[in-house]
């Protein structure tokens, strides 16, 4: 004998979910029960032949409680992407809605969950309700089976869980990056698919704790995501398992993958070292001299063209990227050269003139500047 829970769920919920949207909670659960206990270990399973579908977390089980709406088993863990307590019962109402069949095998409480809608006495309208019959049960394993699934259907799992464990990965504290070419700009949260705009060189594959999701956990913030890509960049150099000439390609090219390197706080020394390597780089490019005419200078504007250019410099434009990393190095090179100008004692007046007027005629309205520029010239 069974017994029955009516939820307050009536078939028009929720009703521009479709197939994908209702699996993805199914996965996103599944995974998320793997994070919370590495034992837990989850797959999926298809059998074309019976059109079954079945989503496993083994040492899992599910309480009477979750039924209820908002009620969750992972509610505020950091780990886990799901937060919001409707998952699996929002599945199963599109899933029945699709005329497909949705069956738990709770075995850890010795118990099958079957669902589907219902005409209520009480609330005068059909809703979505389960069927909770005690069973004796083989295993301790937790087995959600979706019937009359058909192969097109299955396949479209390949494009909202990253299911593949050979894919090529770095591994950081933030999650993992994707190296492989096909996953160039894909993002993942705990192996689950979630949207993100932006021009990004690799994938990533976050973990929970450092990317919140949208409410509708399928998007996220693309500025929160250049900020971790940036920090998992700089650890993955500290590690070693990102060489620098990668970097400094995703640098050069303004790639989102670390393009907010300069605005984001990283620990542990990841962006000092990108930074002292790209200073390196520099200097291995552009070997300066003693005299001050041998200085070359990273610049990005034309107005620090125009001091180095006055101080007797050489200027060299970088992209935007390096010379906000390299902003330190350019003034300490600007000051080696306003030095050797100070110091340099066979200037005549009217070149040091010069030399100011160079510097500072911008800041100075279009009258005073032409009337400047006479002076110097009488000298």
């Amino acid at each position: 004998m069974s017994t029955c829970f009516e939820l307050p769920l009536t078939p028009n919920y929720v009703r521009d979910w479709d197939f994908g949207m209702a699996v993805r909670e199914l996965i996103q659960n599944g995974l998320d029960q793997q994070s919370v206990d590495a034992k837990s270990t989850f797959s999926v399973d298809y059998d074309p032949d019976t059109q079954k579908l079945k989503f496993t977390n083994a040492r899992s089980r599910l309480k009477v409680n979750t039924l209820l709406l908002g009620r969750s088993s992972k509610s505020n863990d950091e780990d886990t992407v799901g937060q919001f307590g409707e998952g699996y019962k929002i599945a199963a109402l599109v899933l029945n809605r699709l005329e497909k069949t949705f069956t738990i095998y709770n075995n850890m409480m010795n118990q099958v969950w079957t669902s589907k809608f219902k005409n209520s006495r009480k609330w005068l309208d059909k809703l979505l309700a389960f069927y909770v019959e005690d069973v004796q049960s083989p295993n301790d394993s937790l087995v959600i089976e979706v019937g009359n699934v058909a192969q097109e259907e299955y396949d479209q799992l390949s494009e909202i869980w990253l299911s593949d464990p050979a894919v090529t990965r770095i591994r950081t504290e933030y999650g993992d990056i994707l190296t492989e070419p096909e996953y160039s700009g894909k993002f993942f949260v705990n192996g689950l698919y979630i949207e993100c705009s932006g021009d990004f060189s690799f994938g990533y594959d976050f973990k929970p704790r450092y990317m919140v999701l949208e409410r509708d956990r399928k998007s996220c913030d693309s500025w929160s995501a250049r900020q971790v890509t940036c920090k998992m960049i700089a650890s993955a150099l500290l590690s070693g398992e990102l060489d620098f000439d990668t970097a400094k390609e995703l640098i050069e090219g303004d790639a989102d993958d670390i393009n907010l390197i300069d605005y984001t706080y990283i620990e542990g020394g990841g962006k000092e070292r990108l930074i002292e390597n790209l200073e390196k780089s520099f200097e291995e490019q552009h070997p300066s001299e003693s005299k001050s005419s041998s200085v070359y200078v990273p610049v990005n504007s034309e107005i620090d063209k125009e001091r180095v250019n006055a101080y007797g410099g050489i200027p060299v434009i970088v992209p935007h990227n390096v010379a906000n990393l390299l902003s330190n190095y350019k003034e300490e090179r600007i000051r080696k050269l306003k030095d050797s100008y100070a110091g340099d004692e066979t200037l005549t007046v009217k070149e040091r003139f010069q030399k100011w007027y160079d510097l500072y005629s911008r800041q100075l309205d279009p009258e005073a500047k032409e009337e400047l520029a006479k002076l110097i010239n009488m000298l």
